[in-house]
């Protein structure tokens, strides 16, 4: 590799890559997963052919799911000889050879170790040392236990594997009884339910037990104790997944909040803090939305609380002041009156109320105008 080949690597980290097509959501997560793998690999107490092994093996089980990994160019790869590259165009007639762009638009030329190039640089002693043996491959098992039993592996990474491992049940591997109990150990405990629950990739999770009744057995065994760790509320009767949501909304992720809660909702419809968490956000989207969108939300709000007062509530008020938020939105301001009083008149110390009842009476002593 010459000195122009190793510039070019080093401006482009694990994602010196050509221009191919986004990655879709799906893979996303398993991106993320992958490469963060690669730098926990990297960084840890493991031999220069343990880690190898280990890294040819994420990669390896990262290209199982489409082409993209193969035309990617990963520094880490390189670093440890699963991957090889060059500037020599003459030998892109090798089977298995990819070309990558780098940032500064160079053409360069991937190969793997274990391809026809791979094997011919070997003979000809181009490639030697560790680099000139064939990577042994981990079993499907064996990787991910080697990843989350690193001395560099951290909460965010065996919750990455806690949500992607069960891809392995999926692809029809066969059990690996002792590791697969081995990896529950590791991956099942409440720090790393924590950090995969805070993880969006782990938010297509089934947000119930019975939820779990029509997946892979693996599947439900494996996920089954995040749910039901996922599902236990605090004191103020707040879930944990619904207590995420919450953290969004307070962060000013609201489309976040309104799409996890709107999930949520189709497995507790009646929830009443899920249900104030979805209005709260479609109310906190509308005034930075164009004005379809604008009337979108306020409608749907306003028709989904009209619909919840069809049922007792315990947080009544609490229904009562986002309709008249929701009737301000939509230039109601005698109605949002109206449903501020009643507010009133429930709990007369109700502090939300009486704010915006005082804002309102302001706005009439300065001409305001319905």
């Amino acid at each position: 590799m010459d000195e122009k080949e190793k510039d070019a690597c080093a401006e482009n980290p694990d994602s010196a890559e050509n221009k191919e097509e986004e990655t879709s959501e799906d893979t996303k997560g398993l991106d993320y997963l992958i490469k963060l793998s690669y730098s926990c690999t990297d960084r840890s107490d493991l031999s220069y052919r343990e880690k190898r092994n280990l890294l040819f093996s994420l990669y390896s089980y990262r290209c199982l799911f489409d082409l993209k990994e193969l035309k990617r160019l990963s520094k880490t790869l390189v670093k440890y000889g699963c991957s090889f590259y060059t500037a020599d165009d003459t030998v892109k007639n090798f089977e298995h050879v990819y070309s990558v762009t780098d940032k500064s638009g160079n053409v360069l030329y991937k190969f793997d170790a274990g391809s026809p190039l791979w094997a011919h640089k070997v003979k000809n002693g181009e490639i030697s040392g560790e680099n000139a043996a064939l990577p042994e491959k981990l079993t499907l098992y064996e990787m991910p236990y080697a990843c989350v039993s690193l001395n560099t592996a951290t909460a965010e990474l065996k919750a990455m594997w806690f949500v992607y491992f069960p891809y392995v049940f999926l692809m029809g591997a066969p059990v690996e009884h002792d590791l697969y109990d081995s990896l529950k150990a590791v991956i099942h405990t409440p720090e790393v339910f924590s950090a995969a629950n805070n993880a969006r990739y782990a938010d297509n999770i089934c947000c119930t037990t019975a939820e779990l009744n029509g997946e892979d057995p693996f599947v439900a065994d494996w996920y089954r104790p995040f749910v039901e760790w996922k599902c236990e509320k605090n004191e103020k009767g707040i879930s944990r997944e619904t207590a995420k949501y919450q953290r969004a909304l307070a962060l000013g992720d609201y489309a976040y909040a309104l799409a996890g809660t709107e999930k949520l909702l189709d497995s507790f419809p009646d929830d009443e803090e899920i249900l104030l968490l979805n209005i709260s956000a479609r109310m906190s989207m509308a005034p930075s939305a164009d004005f379809e969108t604008r009337v979108k939300l306020l409608s749907d709000n306003y028709r989904i609380i009209n619909d919840a007062f069809k049922n007792p509530l315990k947080k009544y008020n609490y229904f009562l002041y986002y309709r008249a938020l929701t009737r301000l939105g939509m230039n109601d301001p005698e109605g949002a009156e109206t449903d501020f009083k009643a507010c009133l008149e429930a709990d007369p110390k109700f502090e939300p109320a009486l704010m915006m009842l005082k804002g309102i009476e302001n706005a009439k002593s300065g001409g305001f105008k319905s």
